[in-house]
């Protein structure tokens, strides 16, 4: 006869006597109310989930009721309150039509992160507009130093009168705003210092120009489908570090200027490049685009996503706000010898085969001389044979690199699609 297994002791089971670490894993797996859940499994569960310290609330759209808003509410502060370590990651993601928290609610658990050595941070709150006003990040927040990863979608941005000693969000690297609007409530725009930023996203934001701050350590900034445009003056504090840009250009880059070559600053670092919505029926876009590229002598990637024939044509403001157009004349006079110098890649997607477009691509591929790859999706709409006569009379265009390849594939998605950096729930 087989040895019979040993009995456990009574009040005990397997699943009870995991690592503690495993536990842990296990959690994190779930949402928290399925964690909650499992806690009550034994009284080791329910102690390792009073220390867990990665919690994630997530509502998708729909219609809640006031009750059950208040409910969800009572669940968040108990969960909480509940704690008996730190909370080191956080996420709340609120997407009801009708009913929402109160803003003081979003207070007392934004609070008690703060007090709880709160890392990661991921708000998204999407009140009705026509029923209540948007949500304001709570200044414990903007002043807490434990933070690392901050996200944020829906609500409103209120800029300091007075930054806190060693300035906002000091130990915060990535930082993402969708749907914010930037607020000042003193009559003068004052410089916030934030120390650590690496990464900064901005996408479908209002107000930026008020967002006027120092980041002496950013790297990457993307600011995409702004709701305002944005002055060159803006940048002036960022381009010198920079190594990724990405822009939307209809939202940020034609803002009327005068002498635009001298108003946008030099980016030594800056490294890679991505333009979305870039309208090459748009005369202002195009001038707006090679400046800003001789601005670039280092510049090693360059991505283009053509703004779709479906999404409407530019009507030109008066000639008065315009720069200069005259270079649009001579191809040949965009760029110089030191331009472009460094170029290995180019993607563009999106190709209409309008003129434009293909004289910008002749004109890249005989400035470039370390240009190894010219990559072009086509539009899903355009016609074969018309691509076919593109594809033909590429491969005759003048290359000033030997290794240039200029390579056309299907339609995919050459540049990351824009969605919202938010995590999904």
């Amino acid at each position: 006869m087989g040895r019979r297994r040993p009995r456990t002791k009574p009040g005990s089971d397997l699943i009870s006597q995991l690592p503690e670490d495993l536990k842990h894993r296990i959690l994190e797996r779930l949402d928290t109310t399925s964690a909650a859940k499992t806690a009550l499994v034994s009284r080791q569960w329910m102690d390792v989930w009073l220390r867990h310290s990665k919690l994630v609330f997530g509502w998708p759209r729909g219609e809640e009721d006031e009750d059950g808003v208040k409910y969800i509410v009572k669940t968040i502060t108990n969960v909480l309150l509940l704690r008996t370590g730190p909370v080191k990651k956080f996420m709340l993601g609120f997407y009801q039509e009708y009913h929402t928290p109160e803003q003081s609610d979003l207070d007392v658990w934004c609070l008690f992160l703060s007090r709880n050595g709160i890392e990661q941070l991921y708000l998204g709150i999407h009140p009705n507009p026509d029923i209540g006003e948007k949500f304001t990040i709570p200044f414990c927040i903007i002043s807490c130093p434990t933070i690392k990863t901050l996200y944020v979608e829906g609500l409103d941005f209120c800029v300091p009168v007075c930054a806190p000693h060693g300035g906002i969000l000091s130990g915060v690297t990535t930082l993402a705003f969708t749907s914010s609007e930037f607020k000042v409530k003193a009559s003068k725009i004052l410089r916030v210092n934030i120390p650590n930023l690496e990464e900064l996203s901005l996408r479908l934001c209002h107000g930026i120009d008020n967002f006027v701050f120092s980041a002496p350590k950013l790297k990457r900034l993307m600011i995409l489908y702004s709701k305002s445009t944005i002055d060159w003056k803006w940048f002036e504090l960022h381009f010198l570090g920079i190594t990724t840009l990405c822009l939307t250009v209809d939202s940020v880059l034609v803002k009327p200027a005068r002498n635009i070559q001298e108003r946008i600053p030099t980016a030594m670092n800056l490294q890679v490049i991505k333009l979305y919505d870039f309208a090459f029926v748009c005369q202002k876009h195009i001038v707006v685009v090679i400046q800003l590229l001789k601005k670039c002598p280092n510049l090693l990637e360059l991505g283009i996503k053509i703004k779709p024939k479906s999404h409407g044509i530019y009507k030109e403001e008066e000639e008065d706000d315009f720069p200069d157009l005259s270079i649009l004349k001579d191809p040949n006079s965009w760029f110089d010898d030191r331009d472009l110098c460094k170029l290995k890649s180019v993607k563009m997607e999106s190709f209409n085969g309008l003129e434009e477009e293909v004289v910008f691509i002749k004109t890249i591929l005989s400035r470039s001389p370390a240009l190894e790859e010219v990559t072009i999706t086509e539009s899903v709409d355009m016609d074969t044979s018309l691509a076919s006569k593109f594809k033909r009379k590429m491969t005759t265009f003048p290359r000033a690199s030997p290794k240039a390849e200029v390579i056309f594939t299907d339609f995919e998605c050459l540049i990351s699609s824009v969605k919202s950096l938010f995590p999904k729930f």
